[in-house]
């Protein structure tokens, strides 16, 4: 039964019961912090950060019944009864015949790239996330996002849906031999959280049907994304969250899943598969990478939170929340003038940088000096996801090749972690450096620790201004 007063104000569907203190410190040390840290956000000190918008992956609020469950947790090596409690859960949720645990996503995606991607093959995608898994694997990279998904601005409501027109052409290129799946990521994190119709699904699946291919998700925000398609595509209006995910899932023919997102829990994943003779090949590379397959890189009482979390993902009251806990930081960012990409995605807000401060080359990063102008204003950290994190370099001397299309910087926002009032000071802070970004200088690269993987986790830059 609909509440006008409930729905218009979304209250959070939950009472606090613990807390953690978190300290704000004088603008003075939080400058000198970032600077012992050479502008590198992943290594500032959490005590010493008040507002964490670095990621929404293994940062969610677990629930009275999750930590329950934990101490049930059976941590028996082999076959422990907590893993057939997850995988009931599984199986009432996602339309697989099996499933494989890991440590999170990055070791889900090793066991089912290793054991379906020959060197040189062809991973067509929405859009990628992260590079470097499918090029360790020997694979090449295709984002084929349609053309309305890198608008940064734009009322399409499924911004991640994969280009099937040119999905096809490039299979047709290519060859089929070339490409071992197609994959989609459920709600596509590049694009801005942007979430993949039911609709786009079904036709990536005729497009793979007609080459004989398996299709994969890439399922860390499936609840979320499932949310959105109950909410904007016709049909589904009366469709719950997990006959949603239950259809999503049908229509391919495995999955991994981060489960630090959607599964409510700090550590955790698993691969979804239903061909018998891969499922047997997959297993051997579990059991060499993560664990046995009946644990694969979690303890038991993580298995038991999982299988919480899953369940109460699900639910409705939970999604309205979060995702209108992120439209709310939206509308209160557009308020303070910020320029963001729209419309607003399921798992956080991004700031496009080069709208943001215009008078910044790309070659001085124009996300760093977001990323730290949040910081030194404001306590809060934020990730810059563009001209740093997705450059094309030269793998001997780092020296940039070409830049990515878009230059964001991410507000990810953790699962049932902070309040309304939390995303009113986010967008105050944002508001108050946007009205001084003339203010704002670049950066330049002070030192790579290395070229070839993930600069943005491990590098050190530098303000232009200094030798």
């Amino acid at each position: 039964m609909s509440d006008p007063i409930f729905d218009r104000i979304q209250p959070e569907p939950f009472k606090i019961k613990t807390v953690t203190p978190i300290r704000m410190m004088s603008k003075e040390e939080r400058q000198e912090h970032i600077r012992s840290v050479h502008y590198n956000v992943f290594k500032l000190h959490s005590d010493k950060v008040f507002i964490d918008l670095l990621t929404d992956s293994g940062t969610s609020a677990m629930s009275d019944a999750q930590w329950g469950a934990i101490m049930t947790g059976d941590e028996a090596y082999a076959s422990a009864t907590s893993w057939f409690r997850l995988e009931e859960t599984l199986k009432e949720i996602f339309d697989y015949k099996y499933f494989l645990p890991a440590h999170q996503g990055r070791g889900a995606e090793k066991t089912l790239f290793m054991a379906m991607i020959k060197p040189g093959q062809t991973i067509p995608n929405n859009m990628h996330f992260s590079p470097d898994r499918i090029t360790a694997s020997g694979g090449l990279m295709a984002n084929l996002i349609i053309d309305e998904g890198k608008k940064l601005q734009s009322d399409c409501p499924f911004k991640g849906d994969v280009d099937v027109e040119k999905l096809d052409a490039l299979i047709s290129e290519v060859g089929r031999d070339n490409v071992p799946f197609v994959m989609v990521t459920v709600t596509c994190n590049n694009a801005g959280g942007q979430p993949v119709s039911m609709e786009n699904i079904r036709a990536v699946r005729a497009v793979a049907d007609k080459y004989d291919l398996p299709v994969i998700l890439d399922a860390a925000r499936i609840a979320e994304n499932a949310y959105f398609i109950k909410e904007l595509e016709p049909g589904y209006a009366d469709k719950g969250i997990v006959e949603i995910i239950r259809e999503m899932t049908a229509l391919s023919d495995g999955c991994v899943m981060s489960a630090k997102k959607d599964g409510l829990v700090n550590i955790g994943g698993f691969v979804g598969i239903n061909d018998d003779t891969l499922y047997e090949h997959m297993q051997s590379y579990t059991l060499m990478w993560e664990g046995y397959m009946t644990y694969g890189g979690m303890a038991g009482r993580d298995i038991e939170a999982l299988a919480v979390g899953l369940r109460e993902v699900v639910d409705e009251n939970y999604l309205a929340y979060r995702i209108g806990q992120v439209r709310y930081l939206g509308k209160c960012m557009q308020d303070e003038g910020v320029p963001i990409t729209t419309p607003v995605g399921g798992h956080g807000v991004w700031i496009d940088s080069q709208q943001f401060c215009p008078h910044i080359a790309p070659e001085h990063y124009p996300g760093i000096a977001v990323t730290t102008a949040l910081y030194e204003e404001g306590g809060i950290r934020a990730c810059e996801l563009g001209n740093l994190a997705f450059s094309k370099r030269n793998e001997e001397t780092g020296e940039v090749i070409s830049f990515p299309e878009v230059d964001l910087v991410r507000l990810a926002i953790p699962r049932r972690v902070y309040t309304s009032r939390h995303m009113e000071y986010i967008a105050a802070v944002a508001g108050e450096v946007y009205r001084n970004r003339e203010k704002l200088i670049g950066f330049k690269v002070k030192r790579y620790a290395t070229i070839k993987y993930r600069t943005l986790f491990l590098g050190e830059m530098m303000p232009i201004t200094e030798d």
